[in-house]
């Protein structure tokens, strides 16, 4: 039998049972549809995080100081909160060749933050600082604070909480000390996913927070360190230098706890290390998805031997003209390579359109992923393929006599 021959009567017996086939080639479309969605939520969101990164500070020569700790049992990176770099640190660091500046940046445990008549419990940070951080911000309106004053500077992001907040306004915070009101001089815009709504104050006079150093002092310490290099071209020699000093000389190299570790990254180094932790998140859920096609692959398996009982006395009588086992074996695997083939294309059309749905509601770039949705083809036809195979195999083996017995 010519292979088109199989071809048109397996169109015509797929078409003579339209509900069957539909059911049928559902879980392989519900697998290659979740899996194309998730990879098209993926790329939307990797693209909006580092774009909104490449946007603000691609020209920016500068490094973030922070320190890694395991997740016990987990996968991905987190960060700690310990003051560990000192003064002196940043003192050491102000000396190295190249370094334009080095930012202390800590946090202030904060109870509640006010604006006019308005009350916010937690949620906002408030960060002390000095004013070189703001070196390569984007200010929306504005200017960076003074030391040793009572000014602030509030990130876009406020504007959610409290609504209308402009230059001049006055804004206060809470902590166990008591009621602290500031002047706000600059408002910055920090629109990337993942940054909090934060009021930046300078460090003198509001940050106190010190430990014991190994040196037999009592400094200021904080969680980070945002350095500027004095161009792009010195930024991986300042790189590899502050790592030297911090992870050998250092206070902070003495207060870290032994599990952590002390990272010295550029704004490259961040976007790369959030890109894989993205593309890990949804491998990982990619994964649980690709479950509906092992499902879909065994609904089409069993359609296809019930498919053989069914036509037991057409096979019996095909053999009796002449067909042979091959003809036999081609007939059902087509048919089955027909559903698989179908269940990728609707499959990937659902996966783009939910995806599509996804990016826009979440106001993230679309991005169509070629590679998986060859990928999700591919196995399509593959899962039709050997879902077919022992059907296939079982209705060669079927006896031409005894089938044209069968009623």
């Amino acid at each position: 039998m010519r292979p088109i021959e199989s071809l048109k009567i397996s169109i015509r017996t797929i078409g003579s049972h339209k509900l069957r086939s539909t059911l049928t080639s559902l879980g392989v479309i519900i697998g290659i549809a979740a899996v194309i969605t998730f990879m098209v939520l993926g790329g939307g969101f990797s693209q909006s995080v580092t774009g909104e990164f490449d946007e603000l500070y691609s020209d920016a020569p500068t490094l973030l100081v922070q320190t890694e700790i395991p997740i016990p049992g987990g996968f991905g990176i987190m960060y700690g909160t310990s003051p560990i770099y000192t003064e002196h640190d940043i003192n050491q660091i102000k000396e190295i060749p190249g370094v334009d500046f080095a930012a202390p940046w800590g946090i202030i445990p904060t109870h509640q933050t006010t604006h006019g008549d308005k009350k916010m419990t937690g949620t906002i940070q408030v960060q002390a600082t000095t004013p070189e951080m703001f070196t390569y911000e984007k200010f929306i309106d504005g200017q960076p604070f003074e030391q040793k004053t009572n000014q602030a500077v509030i990130n876009n992001q406020l504007f959610n909480y409290f609504g209308e907040i402009k230059v001049g306004d006055t804004i206060s915070y809470t902590t166990e000390k008591g009621t602290t009101t500031l002047n706000i001089t600059g408002i910055i815009e920090e629109d990337f996913m993942g940054v909090p709504p934060a009021i930046y104050v300078p460090i003198d006079p509001h940050y106190t927070i010190t430990v014991d150093t190994p040196r037999g002092t009592n400094d200021l310490a904080y969680p980070f360190i945002w350095i500027g290099a004095t161009s792009l071209e010195e930024l991986p020699t300042v790189k590899d230098t502050v790592t030297q000093y911090l992870t050998t000389q250092s206070d902070a190299n003495q207060l870290k706890g032994q599990d952590e570790k002390i990272v010295v990254q550029t704004l490259d180094d961040l976007i790369t290390q959030i890109v894989e932790i993205i593309d890990q998140i949804t491998i990982f859920v990619v994964g649980i998805a690709a479950i509906a096609l092992v499902v879909g692959a065994i609904g089409i398996a069993n359609i296809m031997i019930v498919s053989v009982v069914e036509r037991t006395r057409e096979i019996g009588i095909m053999k009796a003209v002449g067909a042979k086992n091959r003809d036999i074996i081609q007939l059902f695997l087509i048919e089955s390579t027909i559903l698989g083939i179908i269940g990728a294309t609707v499959g990937v059309i659902l996966g783009l359109a939910v995806g599509w749905l996804g990016t826009n509601l979440m106001n993230w770039p679309m991005v169509y992923p070629l590679d998986w949705i060859t990928i999700a083809v591919v196995t399509g036809i593959a899962v039709g393929i050997a879902s077919g195979l022992y059907p296939a195999w079982r209705a060669a083996k079927v006896d031409p006599i005894i089938a044209l017995r069968t009623e």
